[in-house]
């Protein structure tokens, strides 16, 4: 067992991998992007706060390593922070003297300028189904029939007429194709009925079942509060590997699966039909990250019975940490196309007010919305970080 000074080095290590990873991805597909139009990119940074190492490559980018590797940015020509919010100073400046007014972001058309800002976003998806693809390819995936095996006493299953043999073929509607489907959407919805289309005995009947909330071990050491049905999977699992060819199509779906399941909590979220006790911030990643690096380096196995050996524990790790870049790819990939200036989906709203009334939006606008988007992100941080630091008072108590 790892004493604690070591899951924690480990922890971090595993944490700065994931989280650098994916983000230097996003913000590549800024950079890239920009190269294609012609912007001058002044910096490209990985993380935040004091430099820790710095170089100038031959286009003049400064390209830096931060000491907090919490996110990155690429700050272009004539942007004025790194939410590329304009300086207005130096962009009258480079106005004046158009020497190099053509590689200057803000000076590009509104075209250019939305497609570089939604290139970030879409080297997330890109990247999600790469690694999606490459776990389909390497471990295939996990697929259980969406059959009940046994229905535990007075669960809310027992009370909506649930039996042993049933058949799950749908929830509100959405066809179920595994009893992954079916834990997953369960999860998410504790005290919200939800109606299911069962084959019985030939038939087909729709019963009606409202999972409960209960503090349930979420497989890495830790409890998380989720929607509990009663219903037990059989134990028969198939493997479906992918051939490379498949692979990509299996990216594809499993990052539109994850698309799907986020923006649907999102959606229930804002009206009110879902508890923001799931939303997750940094020290949730970080903990997430150390839980998957520790039992790999631990060698705790799934399976108790079976010997773990280092071969098995180094696939164990690269496996999980994959897997958890890619959803993370996915979910950084869709909150940065939310509406809020300061994201990504701000600019691209703002570039839309543009091409419609043919001028951008006034600058004290401009700055008005900047200000409320940091309050929004910051109150979403302070909650997510709330619900990871009572995550971990549940681990330690």
């Amino acid at each position: 067992m790892l004493d604690l000074f070591g899951a924690g080095l480990v922890s971090l290590a595993a944490f700065v991998a994931v989280i650098s990873f994916v983000v230097v991805i996003h913000e590549l597909g800024h950079y890239s992007a920009g190269r294609v139009f012609g912007v001058h990119a002044d910096a490209f940074s990985i993380g935040f706060g004091p430099t820790l190492a710095s170089w100038r490559d031959r286009r003049g980018t400064i390209w830096r390593i931060a000491a907090l590797p919490l996110g990155g940015y690429v700050k272009f020509r004539g942007d004025g922070n790194a939410a590329s919010a304009p300086d207005r100073d130096e962009l009258e400046r480079l106005r004046a003297e158009r020497d190099d007014a053509d590689t200057v972001f803000h000076f590009k058309p509104v075209w250019q300028r939305a497609i570089i800002v939604a290139a970030g976003p879409v080297a997330n998806f890109i990247l999600a189904i790469l690694l999606f693809a490459i776990l389909g390819v390497a471990r295939g995936e996990v697929v259980v029939e969406p059959r009940v095996s046994d229905v535990v006493a007075e669960s809310p299953a027992d009370a909506a007429g649930f039996q042993p043999g049933d058949l799950v073929l749908a929830i509100n509607g959405n066809a179920v194709e595994s009893f992954t489907d079916i834990t997953s959407t369960v999860m998410l919805r504790a005290g919200h009925e939800l109606r299911f289309t069962v084959e019985r005995e030939g038939g087909q009947i729709e019963l009606l079942a409202t999972p409960r909330r209960e503090m349930r071990a979420d497989g890495l050491g830790g409890e998380r509060a989720m929607g509990f049905l009663g219903l037990a999977a059989q134990s028969e699992r198939v493997v479906r590997r992918y051939s490379v060819w498949e692979a990509p199509g299996y990216g594809v779906r499993r990052t539109w699966e994850m698309s799907e399941t986020i923006l649907d909590y999102m959606g229930r979220l804002v009206t009110g039909r879902a508890s923001i006790e799931y939303v997750n911030g940094p020290v949730g990643i970080a903990t997430t990250a150390g839980q998957i690096a520790n039992n790999a380096v631990s060698g705790a196995p799934v399976d108790t019975t079976v010997q773990v050996g280092l071969g098995d524990r180094v696939i164990q790790l690269v496996t999980g940490l994959v897997l958890l870049s890619a959803l993370l790819s996915v979910a950084l990939g869709l909150m940065n196309l939310l509406p809020i200036p300061v994201l990504d989906g701000g600019h691209l709203v703002y570039y839309a007010y543009e091409a419609i009334a043919q001028k951008p939006p006034s600058p004290a606008l401009q700055a008005a919305g900047f200000k409320l988007g940091l309050v929004l992100i910051l109150g979403l941080l302070a909650v997510a970080t709330w619900n990871d630091l009572s995550y971990l008072r549940g681990m330690f108590s």
